[in-house]
């Protein structure tokens, strides 16, 4: 199996046919049909297949060609390892866009990169939506645009988010719909009877003209067809036709004469602007420069075109506040260091709880010098997140284990979980204790949170054998005295003072991935409806919960000395996750791609219900671009309202003992951080 024989089966599964393939690598059909033959002689089953007069991927092929991308991108990221010591920075990134993000884009990142390092091949190029991905093949970077609720992008696709921006009504002034207003939203039966200037019908902006039509019971009357905003700007001031334009890459077409309002819920359109590429392109370190370039351009147009303090929240008086963190912080080294001489029998519990509790001390007053209006214990006095709150339960037994959970190459520490007794929360738990020390140290005006692991973790990791020996014949049996049990430690920690209980919850990320899923299948799970059985099983938990008792979760893709299980975004468990449970806020981690975008938001029912914006990473210690942060909080307020959302880091920064790959003091810069953003954009 060779290199270049894995580039042409990738080739033909991207370019869809051996002769699209040969003039790619200007070589002769025949010599790539040799390629596809000689690899398959290799593996030994059949990879391509013919359809017709066309040569195409079986099954084996397409994943022998998803595999290929890794191979590429390891050898990337080899050549990287050795090039650290060249400046390859010249090399040439090439770019498309389409027009009105070229015009957005374009001038600024050729002004970024006026060194001429990286050198920049920029394009302007319009496709139909479905046409964008076809470009990756031969452009390093792809900017391309679809309708939120329109068709994802194909999977073996790297997509960065760099806008997502509403369209919006825009007409001549003294126009019927001009009232003054320009943010008074315009409800579909105004539009009735007004004449259109749409983009061609192959464009996403028409059908998002066609999909207003239809709310409003009928087809739209289009006038005249226009893909150019300048062209579209200079008729509109001569007529009385209305049109849609872009909020934010529009912003420069709106001309003195023009008038803007945006689209009543229900007709409400919105257009998302991503960067596509091949996965092992984002490896190339000048690539990586060009898309960290053209995500701050695209943040600088969000504040440009519409501040956010225009729709300025207000500070959260309750729990979870503006500024917020998940829970853990690195475990100080004298904390490190008394925990490793108490396992080696060199100092006894009080010794280890002594210390302990002065680094207790010192982060509950780091943490109100940062200006948070929580605190936590910074899980110090726990080796995990989970493992530790089990095994003080009634009935459950945690072990030593063959194997850690696998995250990205890592392992964690060898922990099983063994039912041996009918589950319960007993009135001596360890977190009793832990919770009782946070609260009377506390300051004044700082409100104590605690977290514990959601109930759906412990049916989630027990193995099939957890349950042997034990009262319960299979997993789903637990689900009752599992919902009793937190229902007693819910109220055991009211009646200690916690009024912020957080659930932290690795499941519902794992629910999202096909081979989490297969992997609880193979314990014993049943996995069909499980995640509406989990929403039934955390609303039971939560039965009775006092009225001023704040219980959150964080939805978690698994953390572990910088690396993580699951990938891909909420949408599968969206709406039995947001709109079936009866939390009071929701931690989602949105630190990069891999958590897809804000669409699922979609699903929060308004009203009082959180959702904390994991957007500022905790798995590395570089700070993040204020603006880019504020860019991202005000396109997820395109689905939820600003007064439903708050900040934080993505996740702890120690989710065991061992911590995430940052200092002290990035962590501390990163907590300051999300303050300073969180007082920029809510007060």
């Amino acid at each position: 199996m060779e290199l270049a024989q894995l580039r042409a089966l990738r080739e033909l599964r991207d370019r869809g046919s051996i002769a699209a393939v040969a003039a790619a690598f200007r070589v002769t059909p025949s010599a790539v049909s040799q390629q596809l033959a000689g690899l398959q002689r290799s593996v030994g089953v059949p990879l391509t297949q013919l359809e017709g007069r066309r040569t195409v991927l079986t099954a084996a092929g397409a994943a022998l060609a998803d595999a290929a991308v890794a191979v590429e991108s390891a050898l990337i990221d080899a050549a990287n390892s050795i090039t650290e010591f060249h400046d390859d920075s010249a090399a040439p990134v090439s770019i498309s866009a389409f027009h009105s993000a070229a015009v957005s884009l374009f001038p600024g990142l050729l002004h970024a990169s006026i060194a001429g390092r990286p050198r920049l091949v920029l394009r302007d190029q319009d496709v139909r939506q479905a046409d964008y991905p076809g470009l990756v093949a031969d452009t390093d970077l792809v900017i391309a645009q679809r309708l939120v609720g329109s068709d994802e992008w194909p999977a073996q696709l790297a997509v960065v988010p760099l806008v997502t921006e509403p369209l919006d009504l825009v007409f001549r002034a003294g126009h019927r719909l001009d009232t003054g207003d320009d943010t008074a939203p315009v409800g579909v039966a105004e539009l009735r009877g007004l004449q259109w200037i749409v983009a061609h019908d192959d464009a996403p902006l028409a059908a998002a003209v066609h999909a207003i039509g239809a709310a409003a019971g009928a087809e739209p009357l289009i006038a005249h067809r226009v893909n150019d905003f300048a062209v579209m700007t200079a008729m509109l001031q001569a007529s009385d036709c209305i049109a849609l334009m872009p909020r934010h890459t529009g912003a420069s077409y709106r001309v003195q004469g023009v008038r803007t309002r945006p689209l009543a819920q229900g007709a409400a359109a919105i257009r998302r602007i991503d960067v596509l590429a091949r996965p092992d392109t984002l490896h190339r370190r000048g690539v990586r420069a060009v898309v960290e370039a053209l995500r701050t351009q695209a943040a600088a147009l969000v504040p440009a075109a519409l501040p956010i303090t225009r729709h300025r929240g207000s500070a959260a008086s309750a729990p979870p506040f503006r500024a917020e963190v998940v829970g853990s912080y690195l475990r100080p080294a004298a904390v490190r260091q008394a925990r490793a001489q108490r396992d080696a029998g060199a100092i006894d519990d009080a010794a280890l709880r002594a210390v302990e509790d002065d680094a207790v001390r010192d982060v509950i007053a780091r943490q109100a010098d940062a200006g948070l209006r929580l605190a936590t214990d910074g899980e110090f006095r726990r080796g995990s997140w989970q493992y530790d709150f089990f095994a003080g339960l009634s009935g459950l037994t945690v072990t030593g284990a063959d194997s850690g959970i696998d995250l990205g190459g890592l392992r964690t520490r060898n922990q099983a979980m063994f039912v041996d007794g009918r589950l319960g929360f007993p009135p001596g738990h360890p977190m009793l204790e832990h919770f009782g020390f946070l609260r009377e140290i506390a300051p004044a005006g700082v409100t104590p949170k605690l977290t514990i692991p959601s109930p759906a973790v412990l049916h989630f990791r027990l193995d099939r054998d957890g349950l042997a020996g034990g009262p319960y014949v299979d997993h789903e049996e637990l689900f009752d005295d599992l919902a009793a049990t937190y229902r007693d430690a819910v109220r055991a920690f009211y009646d200690a003072g916690c009024r912020y209980l957080q659930f932290d919850d690795t499941t519902w990320t794992y629910l999202c991935s096909r081979a989490e899923r297969e992997k609880a299948a193979a314990r014993g799970i049943r996995i069909e409806g499980l995640a509406e059985r989990y929403a039934e099983l955390i609303n039971a938990s939560l039965a009775g919960k006092p009225k001023d008792l704040a219980v959150t979760t964080h939805v978690c893709g698994g953390n572990f000395r910088s690396a993580w299980i699951s990938t891909g975004d909420y949408e599968p468990v969206a709406e039995q996750l947001l709109a079936g449970t009866d939390y009071d806020g929701y931690f989602l981690e949105y630190d990069s791609e891999r958590a897809g975008g804000f669409e699922p938001l979609r699903h929060v029912p308004s009203g009082p219900k959180q959702i904390v914006l994991g957007l500022l990473t905790s798995k590395d210690g570089a700070l993040e671009n204020p603006d880019v942060v504020k860019a991202r909080i005000d396109e997820a307020s395109h689905y939820v309202g600003l007064d439903q959302l708050a900040l934080s880091t993505q996740c702890g920064f120690a989710s065991t003992q061992d911590g995430h790959a940052l200092t002290e003091a990035q962590q501390w810069a990163k907590v300051r951080e999300v303050v300073s953003i969180a007082g920029d954009v809510w007060g």
